[in-house]
């Protein structure tokens, strides 16, 4: 049995019909390199047992406290059932692009069912007429909670998934050592509540002297207030995705341009160009900079465990910026202000303090927050940056060939960019509050001409 940290805990308390806290890698897959040129499903269900030894969470659920009294715990799941955590859909003809998104936003705006290990694998099939794909390719959403992993634990995962070549390999020899354990009585997670609460103040006196020690010094660049634009409301259960597909080549090109820029730079300038676009198109673009809100990922080199290990950086899109070139200039400056700020050193500091602190506390912060009848603007919007595999992946012998997902949103931020890169490519995944975003297929044709017109100014 193991608690939940209080970032974890936080997105198990986060969680409404509204805003599902979960993530979700879409896969997409040519199957003519597999054997017999075809996956069936009791494929996928075999070649998914026998690598869940290699991820904890696959068979781990939640035990709530009674009264919300302290964190939740993850126990070792007597009732698993891998057949309930696999489906199969398939899409009707002629299985087109748009077609997928529908289907694929579809099942990442339903929660999980957390009384369950909370996660699911869903095949879609009849994907062809997908352009550059040939007919019979079919996709994986593999939706994992978010107090379960983190976006780097999820490459990890996906990784795990695949082999290298087309044959396909073995699961990995890993001792399985997993054992069902019987969930904990209210009486004893109420005692252990009551025992955390106790000690709390000594752990957290010590932790607050351990992180004013690391905190001083630190210098946090000041960004300015977000604007309120028509992404930062409370969010509708409804999703829209769609994702743009950028060759690499073309990325490292634009980072050349300006010395000392980052990839991370860049996709910050495509989304601030993006916006910018989007909302001038609409009469809609504010008169100063929009934020973005950047997980760091804190996870130490030789931490492999599983749980979230990020930090926030608050980051200008220079919006207000006209000129392309001189967008990502200023970009780049703000986000290289602070050495201590990228690297998340003082929000892993206050995390560290915050899980000490009794679940209760949490529990009536976040729900308070959620009764605040207009909801105050921190970020405009997320972007995320994922580094993904530079070689091609197969899974049971068919090669993947688009790696993209969806993330998670909140009340007051309706729209999310996951970048993530695969091979040769740098996908810029968008999921949005459909009521927010009804066109999602205009908003990729503004990441493209953003693309272009950086290009046209460092190049």
């Amino acid at each position: 049995m193991r608690q939940l940290s209080f970032l974890d805990e936080s997105f198990v308390l986060m969680e409404s019909a509204r805003t599902p806290s979960h993530i979700a890698p879409f896969m997409i897959y040519d199957p003519s390199t597999a054997p017999g040129g075809a996956v069936s499903f009791e494929d996928v269900l075999d070649g998914i047992r026998a690598r869940l030894p290699l991820a904890a969470c696959f068979r781990q659920r939640l035990v709530r406290v009674p009264f919300g009294l302290d964190n939740s715990y993850w126990i070792e799941d007597a009732a698993f059932d891998l057949e309930y955590h696999v489906r199969e859909v398939a899409v009707p003809p002629p299985g087109d692009w748009r077609q997928f998104c529908i289907q694929a936003a579809r099942i990442f705006s339903r929660p999980l069912d957390l009384t369950r290990p909370p996660w699911e694998l869903t095949v879609i099939r009849g994907l062809d007429d997908v352009e550059g794909l040939p007919p019979g390719s079919f996709a994986i959403v593999l939706k994992v909670h978010h107090s379960a992993i983190d976006g780097l634990t999820g490459v990890q995962i996906v990784t795990a998934m695949h082999d290298e070549t087309p044959q396909p390999q073995p699961a990995p020899q890993v001792e399985d050592t997993w054992r069902p354990e019987p969930a904990p009585s209210g009486w004893q997670l109420a005692a252990q509540a009551g025992a955390h609460a106790l000690s709390s103040p000594y752990h957290t006196t010590r932790m607050m002297a351990r992180s004013v020690q690391q905190l001083r010094g630190t210098r946090v660049p000041r960004v300015a207030r977000p604007p309120r634009t028509r992404f930062n409301d409370r969010v509708t259960p409804h999703r829209s995705f769609d994702c743009a597909r950028i060759d690499l080549v073309q990325i490292k090109a634009i980072r050349a341009g300006v010395p000392g820029a980052t990839i991370n730079d860049v996709a910050l300038a495509i989304v601030g160009g993006a916006l910018q676009r989007y909302l001038a198109d609409r009469d809609e673009l504010p008169d100063t900079p929009m934020i973005a809100a950047v997980p760091i990922s804190t996870r130490m080199a030789n931490d492999a465990g599983a749980g979230n290990h990020v930090s926030m950086m608050m980051a200008t899109l220079a919006t207000d910026v006209a000129d392309a070139g001189a967008r990502l200039e200023a970009i780049h400056a703000a986000t290289a202000e602070s050495k201590e700020a990228r690297d998340g050193v003082a929000a892993a500091a206050l995390l560290e303090v915050a899980d000490v602190l009794p679940g209760a506390l949490l529990g009536l912060a976040v729900r308070g927050a959620a009764r605040v009848p207009r909801l105050p603007v921190v970020a405009n919007t997320l972007v995320t940056n994922t580094p993904g595999p530079r070689h091609p992946l197969y899974f049971l012998g068919a090669e993947l060939v688009l790696s993209t997902g969806m993330c998670p949103l909140v009340d007051g931020m309706g729209l999310a960019h996951g970048i993530s890169s695969y091979v040769d490519e740098l996908n810029v995944n968008v999921t949005a509050c459909r009521e927010m975003l009804p066109d999602p297929a205009s908003y990729i044709e503004c990441i493209h001409k953003s693309v272009d017109e950086l290009t046209d100014a460092t190049t």
